[in-house]
Parts: C-alpha cells; sequence; structure tokens
C-alpha cells in the first residue's frame, strides 16, 4: 500500500529524513516549512561553511542520555555521514579540530543539492506552511495548517528543531505540536551563546581576541575547563571558549548556584615560566605596572584585569617585585561573573525538549503514538559546538526516513 509521509520542519534532520523516506518507492513525501525555503539554519552553519560533523565523535561530546546517544550513532555513524554525503556529490575535508566541512567551505552547498536530490525522489515541498495542529484519526493523521488547508498522512516526521536563533526562523512550535500529541517537553534554555560578564572593565576589551583557558567554578568546584580563542565584547565573552562554556555557565544561573568563570589569559605557559617573564618585565626601572606589561599581552588588557583584582595599575611596576604572585594571579586567575542569561535569539543551540524516554532510537518513532517520529534539537539532547549538533540531526533524520 502506498503511503504518504509527513514532515514537517525543512531543517538538517527533515532534509535528510525526507531523502531516506523517499527511497521507499511504497512512500509519498512531504515536506512543510513555514519559512519560504528550506535550510535557512544549515545554510547559515557553521558561520557559512556548514560544520557538518566532526572526526572526534562521540556520545562523550553530548548532554542527556548518553546511551540514547550512542544508539543513534551506532544506527548511523560519523562514516555513515560522510558516504552519505559523498554519494549525493559533496566531498567533505576536515580542518581544525577534527571539523568536517563540505569541500566548497559553503554552506549553501549542501542545501542546494539536498534540494536537487528531493526533487529527483518527487518529495513535494510546501513552502510558507506552518502547522497548527496535529491529530490522530484511522490510520494515520490529520494536519491543519495556519491557513486551515487539512492534509492526511499514514506516518509524520516530526523535525522541526528547537527555538534557537529565532532570527533564522526558529520557535517553540515544535514543542507544541509534541505537546499536542501527549508528550512531555522539557523546559528548552540556550546551550550555544556568549556569555554575559558583569566585571565592566572587561567591557572594554570589546574586539580583542585572545586563547585563553575559561574555568567554570560551581560551589566552589571547577567543573569545566576549556582553553580556546575568546572573543572579548561590549557585554561579556564569546568566540569558542565561551561559547563552549555557556550551557554549563546557565544551567547554574537558572538552578541559582553560585557561578563564576576563572580566565586565565597565558594558557600555554606555566606558572613558573610567567613568573620569570613578569619578574623581568616589572624589574625595569621608570616605568608603571601597566606599562612594564605591554610587552607581554595586548595593551588593554593590564588596565583590566589589574582592575578585576584590585591592584593598582599607575604605580611603579617595582614596588610590586616583592608582590609577584598577586600580579601573576591577575591574569591567570581573573574572577569573571557571569550576568543574566542570553536569549534565545542569540543561541546556536538549545537545551532541552522532547523526554528521551518516550521514544525509541532504533527507530526515532514515539513511543506514545504509532506511526509519530521525532528527530534533531527537538529533542532532549544537545552536543558541544563542533559539528556534533549536525550530526544527531543527520542521524536522527536518517534513522527517521529509513524506518517510515
Amino acid at each position: 500500500m502506498k503511503q504518504t509521509i509527513g514532515i514537517i520542519g525543512g531543517g538538517a534532520s527533515g532534509l535528510v529524513a525526507a531523502y531516506f523516506a523517499s527511497h521507499n518507492n511504497n512512500n509519498s513525501v512531504h515536506i512543510f516549512e513555514k519559512q519560504n525555503k528550506i535550510g535557512r539554519k544549515v545554510a547559515a552553519s557553521g558561520n557559512g561553511r556548514c560544520n557538518l560533523t566532526n572526526m572526534n565523535m562521540g556520545s562523550e561530546h553530548y548532554h542527556g542520555d548518553k546511551t540514547f546517544v550512542a544508539a543513534v550513532l551506532g544506527a548511523f555513524s560519523l562514516d555513515d555521514t560522510i558516504q552519505f554525503f559523498e554519494t549525493i556529490g559533496i566531498v567533505t575535508t576536515t580542518l581544525e579540530n577534527g571539523k568536517v566541512y563540505p569541500a566548497s567551505l559553503q554552506a549553501t552547498t549542501v542545501v542546494r543539492i539536498l534540494e536537487h536530490e528531493l526533487s529527483h525522489y518527487n518529495v513535494t515541498i510546501h513552502l510558507s506552511r506552518k502547522i497548527e495542529s496535529i491529530k490522530p484519526v484511522a490510520s494515520g493523521f490529520k494536519v491543519t495548517t495556519a491557513g486551515k488547508e487539512e492534509h492526511f498522512f499514514h506516518k509524520i516526521i516530526l523535525a522541526c528543531g528547537s527555538c534557537a536563533y529565532s532570527p533564522l526562523g526558529a520557535s517553540k512550535d515544535g514543542y507544541d505540536l509534541a505537546r499536542m500529541m501527549g508528550h512531555t517537553v522539557v523546559e528548552p534554555f540556550p546551550a550555544i551563546l556568549p556569555v554575559t560578564i558583569t566585571n565592566k572593565p572587561l567591557h572594554t576589551l570589546q574586539g580583542i581576541r585572545w586563547d585563553c583557558t575559561l574555568s567554570v567554578v560551581i560551589d566552589n568546584s571547577v567543573v569545566q575547563q576549556v582553553t580556546d580563542e575568546v572573543l572579548f565584547t561590549a557585554y561579556g565573552i564569546s568566540g569558542p571558549a565561551a561559547l563552549s562554556i555557556a550551557r554549563t555557565v546557565n544551567h547554574a544561573l537558572l538552578l541559582g548556584k553560585a557561578v563564576t568563570i576563572q580566565c586565565n589569559i597565558f594558557p600555554y605557559y606555566a606558572y613558573n615560566d610567567v613568573r620569570n617573564k613578569l619578574m623581568r618585565l616589572l624589574s625595569q626601572p621608570d616605568k608603571s605596572l601597566e606599562f612594564a606589561l605591554y610587552g607581554i599581552m595586548n595593551n588593554a588588557m593590564p588596565k583590566v584585569f589589574l582592575s578585576i583584582a584590585g591592584i593598582e595599575y599607575t604605580l611603579p611596576a617595582a614596588a610590586y617585585i616583592n608582590n609577584i604572585d598577586a600580579i601573576i594571579n591577575a591574569f591567570t586567575h581573573a574572577t569573571l561573573h557571569p550576568g543574566a542569561v542570553r536569549p534565545f535569539t542569540e543561541a546556536v543551540v538549545a537545551a532541552g525538549g522532547v523526554a528521551m524516554d518516550e521514544v525509541d532510537p532504533t527507530t526515532m518513532q514515539s513511543k506514545l503514538v504509532p506511526g509519530l517520529f521525532i528527530t534533531g534539537e527537538l529533542l532532549n539532547i544537545d552536543g558541544n559546538s563542533g559539528g556534533y549538533n549536525l550530526q544527531f540531526a543527520w542521524s536522527t533524520g536518517a534513522i527517521a526516513g529509513k524506518h517510515c
């Protein structure tokens, strides 16, 4: 019997789900996308280069039910993903930190080729179609759009994505549809995004990029440590290091825990190396403490980090030789105070989503509603920055599509 498959959402997981579902000749596949084009977040991912996946793939790079993640990655792996893209004509290349990109280094390549493949397999794409409701009926589901169009499908794949980055159309619509079908939704919060810092002196470093070690301290214990580039902003910190710790920081803030961030601007030096270098600089006659430190860091930094530490930076440098450890700590253990969690509009990924114990990882089918499949960021799984979230989208989409 010919089956009709309705896919709600034309993002990463929805597009791949449609590709695999369409390979069953008995399926008629339809994508409903509320935007006027498909793959908008894919086209913007990886700073426009599309970080497809990561060669260091593993469940340890994910937050949530790691057993579920391991099952998903086992069913549609890193190798399966790379082979899939090669099959449809996308050559991949591996760059820094194991990140895998299309060889064109253009995210639009991925969207255009996926769109071509779906057209080839007669997938119907309905643009500017927001789904208002999904109701189980005999042998399937009745789907109603915001424009009151009604469609019948034997099976439904919810691939609406999370509410992260609303400028590209993200919203909480998918969560609402999942709840409508009886699913539990863990309240989402922003996971990968910049971090607000309330130390006002730090804001004067806006635009400066610097490799740092950031250590997240919760209840006086270091719970996460990352060494990477920090981009200082007018409100706090961004860049790879900040994005990597944002989930931990935000989760702690939302739970009302005491959280600080220790910043070390000398991540590649041992303590004694820093001490020796600073001792030589402080021994220079006729220089203020601030001016003496210009030779080892960006010239805007001494004043800022000394101020945060409460150290007077205008006095002669030599006056601090006997207090060198305090000077070192100002730059290796600067205590930064995170402020309010920044909004979903700035988030690349959201944590939270449909509860994992309500979905079968071997098929992505709902355990509550037969014939309903849930994929991608709509689920209560989120990965670290670096291609892990797109991999989860490709994998869950492929699994759902294959089982329709």
